[in-house]
């Protein structure tokens, strides 16, 4: 009877070790590498609240409002957020065409790099609209995952790309709530 017992479990414990490393937990979500580089699609002045939260959260983050492809040297995550205000690029002096280039030509020396993309739009309502949603647009196509405040997307914007392009996507209810999302994406203790 004990041979019996102690077969059964050596049978046995290779497909449970093999469960055990599936767990959802640790299959789905993913740890993003430091130093990241934070950066405004739009130059909302959300993006200033982002750094905050996330010098809150314990991040080594180099923020760069106006970042280009150079700016990723070193970098091993770019944090966009994304909204357009047409006082910050008024502040800026740069016109919504520009700021668009800007960000298409980060982006694709960000992919040509293999550097991860999270967007984060946490302008809620404020930040959507004819001018907003062409920057959030950009933006959110190119993110491997999308944390959206529930007022900025009330009609599923965010969500439907973010199933369209195989992103991940995360809503939630309040800026503060960021502070959270980031330490778990950065596995910050």
């Amino acid at each position: 009877m004990k041979i019996f017992a102690v077969l059964t479990i050596a049978c046995l414990l290779p497909f449970a070790l093999t469960l055990a490393e599936e767990t959802p937990d640790t299959a789905t979500t993913p740890v993003y590498a430091q130093p990241v580089l934070l950066t405004s699609v739009g130059q909302a002045a959300d993006v200033l609240i982002m750094k905050g939260l996330s010098m809150r959260a314990g991040l080594s983050i180099r923020y760069c409002p106006q970042a280009t492809a150079d700016s990723l040297k070193g970098i091993k995550t770019l944090l966009l957020v994304a909204g357009g205000s047409s006082k910050g690029l008024g502040a800026a002096k740069i016109d919504p065409e520009l700021e668009m280039d800007r960000v298409k030509a980060l982006i694709k020396s960000a992919e040509k790099k293999k550097i991860p993309i999270l967007v984060y739009h946490i302008g809620g309502e404020a930040r959507r609209g004819a001018l907003s949603d062409p920057f959030n647009q950009l933006a959110a196509e190119a993110g491997t995952e999308l944390v959206v405040v529930s007022s900025g997307d009330k009609d599923g914007f965010f969500k439907e790309i973010a199933e369209d392009n195989g992103a991940s996507y995360t809503q939630i209810e309040k800026q503060v709530d960021i502070v959270r999302v980031l330490k778990e994406q950065f596995g910050i203790e």
